[in-house]
């Protein structure tokens, strides 16, 4: 799929990318959006289970499903299971504490 002047460039990581490849060719693909919409509108749109995503990167950083995404932005879904460190380095743990896939902290 071309790029378009609204486009948000979108990716998915680990099955996700599977399952996107497959369904749209090689990374990244874009869809034409007019307007802002969330992250969890996005996986709707895409005909992803919102249960099939811990959390969204938006340009480059982590953020929840609720999200809003903007005509131009950069998309990337992320499934639950990236590894223990890897998830407060890259800011899970702020993001997603409605997930069952998130982790807690011990006290």
């Amino acid at each position: 799929m071309k790029k378009k002047k609204k486009a948000i460039e979108i990716r998915g990581f680990l099955h996700l990318d599977k399952a996107f490849r497959k369904k749209y060719g090689a990374p990244p693909f874009y869809y034409n959006l007019e307007s802002t919409i969330t992250g969890l509108e996005l996986a709707k749109i895409l005909e992803v289970n919102p249960k099939e995503i811990e959390v969204i990167f938006v340009n480059g950083f982590v953020q929840s499903l609720d999200y809003q995404i903007h005509p131009g932005d950069r998309v990337a879904f992320l499934p639950p299971g990236c590894p223990g460190p890897y998830r407060v380095a890259l800011g899970f743990y702020g993001k997603n504490q409605g997930s069952k896939s998130n982790f807690t902290l011990d006290e």
